[in-house]
């Protein structure tokens, strides 16, 4: 049986070890063995739960609603190929899915563009993003990390759904008296789906969205929305940070934000250091889209808490 350090689990997963330890002994999902030389060791069998739940978090649930489901169920689950809610009626998606996946092996832009086209013009802009959105750039990251995709190709991916991101944003209804929301990744940080999920959901709930997209400095996102003053920042955190590295952009955050509005956080990285130090600072942290949507449906009662 195969068995790993975690250094070299992090390695595998994309996953840090603060992360890995933490899953572990707080929510019991690990089940790591003891070798000769007294490490701890992980299973394969751990390695492949870490990387199901860490694509199930990407689907908008978090650890805390997959840590009820509990070790056993979950691995039964990704053994059987199963998801964590079965939904009807999704066969439109998945055939689309299908051929946009297809387009890429061999690479086929016409057949590309033509599936996405079509997944606009017969689904909901909601389903657009849950359905296709979502699952193709989960499924695009897992082929290049593979190695059955180049790097060429996921950029062509992300582009163009950047792309219909922002024709379905300007499309939306625009509302001139919601709250102002300014949305920005991290510093260096170029990984958008998370933020343009949380745009498209500030503006169904009838939000004037700021949308102000990758590697924004914080400097300049202070400077814009001491302009603008927003009632609220959100910020998408997908780039893993050192302690060192985390602790600094959180005091700033806080030292340039926070004196003009709150401040919430969701993401990858909020799961480590990064989260550690934004509430520290009074920074909120969300572990889930689903938490964001919650909040956002009844924005003026959260926005006045901070008041």
């Amino acid at each position: 049986m195969d068995a790993y350090k975690i250094d070299h689990v992090a390695k595998l997963t994309g996953l840090s070890k603060h992360v890995i330890r933490s899953w572990e002994k707080r929510f019991d999902l690990l089940h790591p063995i003891r070798g000769g030389n007294r490490y701890r060791m992980f299973t394969e069998q751990d390695v492949e739960l870490l990387k199901y739940i860490s694509r199930e978090l990407e689907n908008g649930f978090s650890i805390g609603e997959l840590a009820k489901l509990g070790r056993e169920n979950l691995i039964d689950r990704m053994a059987n190929k199963k998801k964590i809610f079965d939904k009807d009626n999704e066969t439109p998606s998945i055939r689309i899915n299908e051929l946009l996946i297809s387009s890429l092996r061999p690479f086929d832009k016409n057949k590309f563009v033509r599936a996405l086209n079509e997944a606009v013009s017969l689904l909901s802009f909601d389903e657009v993003f849950t359905k296709i959105f979502i699952p193709l750039q989960r499924k695009v990251g897992d082929l290049w990390h593979g190695g059955e995709i180049g790097v060429g190709e996921e950029h062509f991916v992300s582009h163009h759904i950047r792309q219909k991101f922002l024709s379905i944003l300007n499309q939306l209804p625009v509302s001139d008296d919601g709250p102002k929301v300014v949305i920005s990744c991290l510093p260096n940080d170029y990984h958008e789906m998370g933020a343009t999920i949380a745009a498209y959901q500030c503006a169904i709930n009838r939000c004037q969205v700021f949308y102000l997209g990758a590697n924004m400095p914080v400097q300049g996102l202070a400077d814009f929305c001491f302009q603008t003053r927003p009632n609220l920042v959100l910020l998408s955190c997908t780039k893993e940070q050192d302690a060192s590295e985390a602790k600094l952009l959180a005091d700033e955050y806080a030292k340039f934000l926070l004196p003009i509005c709150p401040v919430w956080a969701g993401g990858p990285s909020v799961s480590s250091f990064l989260g550690q130090y934004f509430i520290e600072n009074g920074i909120d942290v969300l572990d889930s889209l689903k938490i964001l949507e919650t909040r956002l449906k009844n924005l003026p009662h959260y926005l006045n808490r901070n008041k």
